[in-house]
């Protein structure tokens, strides 16, 4: 299974459409306009969608029929949780309402001050959770894992309102590392997908929703270096202007000198999230935001 190679869908011009859409238009008609969008990335993205097509058809054992036509509901609905993110980062909160499983556990992280390691995946729309900590009065740091167009990343951090949440954009010169360590040393929760590895990363092979694929090790390997905690946290989408977000209790990943025994615990931590993960999949099946080959192949 090849790494990562850090692209998402869109282009520059797709998102200043949209932005110029939520501004001027408002968030439905944003919405209708999506419709046409999701048709044209269904019709012409064929790479992308041999890869969910895999995931439907194989993985869910959908017909070729419901397949298909969740090919289409999963280009729509990522449409929508972009949408939503350029709205809710954007100021324009008030549409939207929440419901919250788990919040005491980051209200816990943030009251005993010990800051921690939030693990989410590509799934839903985990920006909202900046929102969630605006009400613990806490900054969450975002490490995004996107390499970018520069052009994408300044529109984000214009239209970007709620500055409690500080994105963290992975560099090739590793100089992301600083502002990582800066944050876990001053005892703030950084935010991480867990279903994303790159090139040189640690990785474990595990069982994932029937098949093999691999994870990375390094959200764990952070939290034992700096001692902090752990979290598996998601925010889905329920409705056009609904979330449900879901957080497990933190738990504490033990560093130990023995090599061995510390690739077993980085290994036990691995498995935990990806049974979360699989869980919180099951639910939401068409908010997997996967456009590339995740699952081993033989």
């Amino acid at each position: 299974m090849p790494s990562w190679k850090g692209q998402s869908r869109g282009n520059v011009l797709g998102y200043k459409i949209f932005v110029f859409a939520l501004k001027y238009l408002g968030l439905f008609f944003a919405y209708f306009i999506l419709l046409f969008v999701a048709f044209y990335f269904f019709l012409f993205s064929r790479k992308s969608s041999k890869f969910t097509y895999r995931y439907f058809r194989h993985i869910l054992k959908y017909s070729w029929l419901k397949t298909k036509w969740n090919i289409y509901r999963n280009y729509y609905t990522f449409g929508q949780v972009l949408l939503d993110k350029f709205a809710i980062l954007g100021g324009l909160k008030g549409k939207f309402t929440y419901n919250f499983d788990g919040e005491h556990h980051l209200r816990s992280m943030v009251e005993d001050n010990t800051g921690g390691i939030i693990v989410n995946a590509h799934i839903g729309n985990f920006e909202i959770a900046g929102q969630l900590l605006e009400r613990l009065n806490s900054r969450i740091n975002v490490l995004m894992l996107d390499a970018e167009h520069q052009k994408i990343k300044n529109l984000v951090s214009n239209v970007l309102v709620n500055k409690d949440v500080n994105i963290i954009p992975i560099q090739s010169d590793y100089s992301h590392i600083i502002p990582i360590s800066d944050a876990l040393i001053n005892k703030e929760l950084i935010a991480m997908a867990g279903d994303r590895f790159i090139q040189e990363g640690k990785v474990f092979e595990v069982d994932f929703m029937g098949e093999k694929a691999l994870f990375p090790s390094g959200p764990f390997y952070l939290a034992a270096r700096f001692g902090v905690p752990v979290t598996f946290a998601f925010a889905m989408k329920e409705s056009k202007t609904h979330y449900h977000f879901y957080a497990t209790a933190p738990e504490v990943v033990k560093r130990y000198k023995n090599p061995e025994e510390q690739e077993q615990e980085l290994e036990k931590f691995v498995v935990k999230y990806v049974k979360e993960f699989e869980r919180i999949l099951k639910m939401y099946p068409l908010q997997w935001f996967n456009y590339y080959q995740f699952w081993k192949t033989k």
